[in-house]
């Protein structure tokens, strides 16, 4: 197995750190292999931040070693995900006139991305993590989404610019760097790399949302016509509903855990006079103490309104005939798609993983979705590059045939 066709994406939030490994294969356009998977517990983090160096670091290590060890590679770079309320995303446009116009060329639309770029306003303490093509306009026509080949003398770029905190970045990278990862390939915000997992390309050009519900931040992304339109993470998830029951019911962090992943449900009226018997809250108190399915309902549906009329707000006004698409390991609680329909008054699903070749049984679940995302994330940047290199291959000796062309016919 050759070394430049593994690629490992590392997701590091607030509850669980999960490795995904995967082997690209070199005979099908994009397609790869899942070989290897490893999970650790969150050390050092808080709502997505690191605040711990070495203690992330080893919980990183843990799982990068589970994940080496199941896919028999030694793991020398990733591509990290990055989240935390410190993530921020605006749209800037960006115009420039162009060279030659007679024919728009990749130079000229990397120039008007880069004015996007240039001329959007970041705050201070913020560093741009990614800038997205949205759409172009050639000389104040339509919107289009491909401008090279065209002809015009003015080009205008709409890009999407997500920014994240200097320091909250610095630190996240600090944490790898400590491991004996030696580098980090590419660094991609949580809920790009989701929808990459999650959401297809026909969903994508309809228009939908996804909001992946993680531990302690829920992260929201929004597409339309293939393009990010909306990116925003608020600092509430399932560990707010988690600390809702301890505080409630006076037990255990890992008791209310366990109650909320086992018997917990997301709506009250999806219980059903089946759900009557009592739950066991302790199993070691004299005498027993119980709750209804009901009252815990009660308790879990009350913060999981908080959190879906949140997604509400940043969605608000948006045309999405695709709806939204839950993801995260929260999503999978009983009723929850239920709720969101009654509340945002859209299509809800549940969004898995896409299924690729390998240990799909492994990671076919929400909670992955992160960190196969952000393998998948990698995989199609290093195509996009080797794509990139053979195009400029190919048109070095050609640009002057081409060129001569042209001149012969005297334009």
């Amino acid at each position: 197995m050759a070394k430049g066709t593994i690629i490992t994406g590392l997701d590091i939030g607030s509850s669980k750190i999960s490795a995904v490994v995967c082997h690209a294969l070199p005979s099908l356009d994009g397609q790869m292999e899942i070989i290897g998977v490893g999970v650790a517990n969150s050390k050092g983090l808080r709502r997505g931040v690191v605040v711990d160096i070495n203690a992330t670091a080893s919980a990183i290590r843990e799982a990068i070693s589970e994940a080496e060890l199941m896919a028999g590679v030694n793991i020398e770079s990733v591509c990290l995900g990055i989240s935390g309320e410190h993530v921020n995303g605006q749209t800037s446009r960006g115009v420039i006139t162009v060279k030659n116009t007679s024919q728009i060329t990749k130079d000229d639309v990397d120039r008007a991305i880069q004015s996007a770029s240039a001329i959007a306003p970041i705050p201070d303490g913020q560093d741009i993590l990614h800038v997205l093509e949205q759409n172009f306009v050639v000389d104040m026509d339509i919107k289009i989404k491909e401008p090279i080949g065209m002809s015009g003398a003015r080009l205008e770029a709409n890009a999407y610019i997500i920014t994240g905190n200097t320091s909250g970045i610095q630190s996240l990278l600090n944490s790898v760097e400590s491991t004996d990862i030696q580098s980090v390939e590419t660094l991609a915000v949580a809920p790009l790399a989701s929808a990459k997992a999650v959401l297809q390309r026909d969903e994508r050009e309809a228009g939908i949302a996804l909001a992946d519900i993680g531990d302690q931040t829920t992260d929201i992304i929004v597409y339309k016509e293939d393009a990010i339109e909306h990116v925003a993470v608020f600092p509430v998830g399932g560990q707010h509903v988690t600390n809702d029951i301890a505080q409630y019911l006076k037990v255990t962090l890992p008791t209310a855990e366990e109650l909320k992943l086992h018997r917990g449900c997301a709506w009250t009226q999806w219980i059903t006079d089946e759900d009557a018997d009592p739950v066991p809250i302790t199993t070691n108190s004299s005498p027993p103490r119980f709750i209804s399915r009901l009252e815990l309902a009660q308790i879990i549906e009350y913060r999981m309104v908080e959190i879906l009329e949140e997604i509400a707000n940043e969605i608000s006004g948006m045309q999405l005939p695709g709806g939204l698409v839950l993801t995260g390991g929260t999503s999978l609680m009983d009723g929850l798609t239920e709720l969101a329909e009654e509340i945002l008054q859209l299509r809800v699903q549940v969004g898995y993983p896409m299924e690729l070749k390998g240990l799909t049984d492994r990671i076919n679940y929400p909670m992955f979705s992160t960190s196969l995302g952000l393998s998948m994330y990698g995989e199609s940047l290093r195509r996009n590059e080797k794509q990139a290199q053979a195009l400029r291959r190919s048109l070095s000796p050609m640009g002057g045939f081409f060129r001569n062309i042209k001149e012969w016919f005297g334009y």
